[in-house]
């Protein structure tokens, strides 16, 4: 389950981060992205942000679970 975990957190981050990344070098360039391209990276946004929230809050509770499960077998 973690590793599940694990490879959704991270590749909702590269996501993310690409989306990011179009924006940011489009306004550096002053390039002005059409409107389609702006609603397509909008709802890919709209998709992706709940599930980092949603594994990002699950590998919290999974980690201090493992931790807690540690500390009452010591």
């Amino acid at each position: 389950m973690d590793k599940k975990l694990r490879k959704i957190w991270s590749v909702s981050l590269l996501i993310l981060s690409c989306a990011s990344l179009v924006v940011a070098i489009s306004n550096i360039a002053s390039f002005e992205l059409p409107d389609v391209v702006k609603w397509i990276i909008l709802a890919i946004d709209v998709v992706d942000i709940p599930v980092m929230v949603y594994s990002s809050v699950r590998l919290k509770m999974w980690k201090k679970s493992a931790d807690g499960s540690a500390n009452l077998e010591k």
